[in-house]
């Protein structure tokens, strides 16, 4: 082999071994600000086409924000310390990269929206930012008691073809994990996120954005005391989620909507299976008198022409498949509960596990969406009544197969399992070979008109 052929092999070679840091003149020994040498490293990196490692257990402190391009950086266990609450985001962006066995620490004290106080930022503002990556074995959590990230966790926008795999997120002051700007194609597993100051994992499509949030898998997922919502999907299309274990949160653990207030696309095609809530809608930290189901689904008026598509800005055809409720939360009205503009949703499976000694007044279902179905699902010693239509139902919902033990333990006027408000665009509600026991000796009591409810082989004891 001539020698300039010998030289350009060992060349490529070379690129395939990652560089240390410290390669690079980066200090794993310094208490000063590293910043300049970090952004070097990783410039160079990113001009040569080499990977880098950290030194590991090393502490590299820095003032200021960091961007990998393309780059893999395994962290081999150091940590990425911010010395101040200003920007101190690292930004991982461009196609195939890998970041993994690394620590971010956040020293914000102060909420922001922007971009730049996120822990971890996957992608960019510019279409296509992030591609074919895997973030592994990260953690992002606050560099001392009272500090954080100041924004999310981690925030993936404009990326797609990517794996969150075994990532940890503490004290972030917005979302734990956020999801926007139309990035698709993503697995998100194995995820530990502890009080964080918002959502713990929230997909969103800003109608701004013109483009949505597709086709993302979530598994394997705890969500411990977050300060909103354990998994919230506003603007997404076929978002999966399966074993979800949602702790505390303050608002609801599941929540598939399209938001007025933020000026979200709807939801459309979600599935959340075995999930587990337990003593969702604290309100902690929220307005007094707030009130939430533990399941939550709806939205608002209207449609959108987007991805070529017609989609309605409320929740449809949405599925929520085995989720147990277990207890409930100081602020919680209802285990699960479809509101105004859920379309189509369909509730198989589960257990509403009630807390009628000690918990509020609450209900175990409302049905106030359009073409419910609620099949196989159990309840057990409920404070509240068993099933809640409320005026907002519509079409034609079904209610069979249910089994509830114990119903309505807090005193109250009405003394039925069943408590059908008056709902104009309702056209029938059948409910079949369900079981009622241990509550109120009436089934219902209807405020509809005669024939808009239909109960068909049902049992009472």
């Amino acid at each position: 082999m001539p020698a300039c052929m010998e030289r350009d092999a060992r060349a490529r070679a070379s690129k395939n071994v990652p560089t240390p840091l410290s390669h690079f003149g980066v200090d794993r020994f310094a208490v000063r600000d590293q910043t300049a040498a970090l952004s070097r490293a990783f410039k160079a990196a990113a001009a040569d086409g080499l990977s880098l490692v950290g030194d590991p257990d090393a502490t590299y402190r820095h003032d200021g924000r960091l961007t990998l391009s393309g780059v893999s950086f395994d962290g081999q266990g150091c940590t990425l310390l911010a010395l101040s609450d200003g920007p101190q985001v690292l930004q991982c962006r461009g196609s195939g990269w890998r970041l993994a066995n690394l620590r971010v620490l956040g020293g914000a004290t102060r909420r922001s929206s922007d971009n730049a106080g996120n822990g971890v930022w996957i992608g960019g503002d510019e279409p296509d930012a992030a591609t074919d990556f895997v973030v592994e074995n990260v953690t992002v959590d606050g560099a001392a008691p009272g500090r954080g990230v100041a924004t999310a966790g981690i925030m993936v926008s404009n990326a797609h073809v990517g794996r969150l795999l075994g990532v940890t997120v503490r004290r972030s002051l917005a979302d734990g994990i956020h999801v926007t700007a139309g990035s698709s194609r993503l697995t998100i597993e194995r995820v530990l996120i502890e009080d964080s100051g918002d959502d713990a994992v929230a997909v969103v499509s800003y109608r701004r954005q013109r483009s949505l949030c597709r086709d993302i898998r979530i598994s394997d997922v705890v969500s411990r005391r977050s300060g909103a919502r354990g998994l919230a999907v506003v603007g997404g299309v076929d978002v999966r989620a399966e074993r979800l274990r949602v702790e505390r949160s303050a608002a609801a653990g599941i929540y598939l909507f399209g938001e007025e207030a933020f000026d979200t696309y709807g939801t459309a095609r979600c599935r959340v299976a075995d999930a587990v809530l337990t003593g969702c809608v604290t309100g902690h930290g929220l307005a007094a008198g707030f009130r939430n189901a533990a399941v939550l689904i709806g939205g608002r008026e209207g449609l959108d022409q987007v991805a070529g598509a017609t989609l309605p800005r409320g929740a449809s055809d949405c599925e929520i498949v085995g989720v147990t409720v277990a207890g409930a939360g100081a602020g919680c009205s209802a285990a699960i509960s479809t509101g105004m503009f859920a379309l189509r949703p369909r509730i198989a499976g589960g257990h509403v596990l009630g807390n009628a000694a000690t918990g509020p007044a609450v209900t175990g279902m409302e049905i106030g969406g359009s073409d419910v179905v609620v099949n196989d699902v159990e309840m057990t010693n409920l404070s509240g009544l068993a099933l809640v239509v409320l005026p907002t139902a519509s079409g034609t919902c079904r209610v069979s197969r249910i089994k509830v033990d114990g119903s309505s333990r807090v005193t109250g006027p009405i003394q039925s399992y069943l408590y059908a408000e008056p709902a104009p665009a309702l056209r029938q509600l059948v409910v079949s070979n369900s079981r009622f026991a241990g509550g109120p000796p009436r089934l219902s009591i209807s405020l509809l008109p005669p024939g808009r409810l239909r109960l068909e082989h049902n049992s009472v004891r």
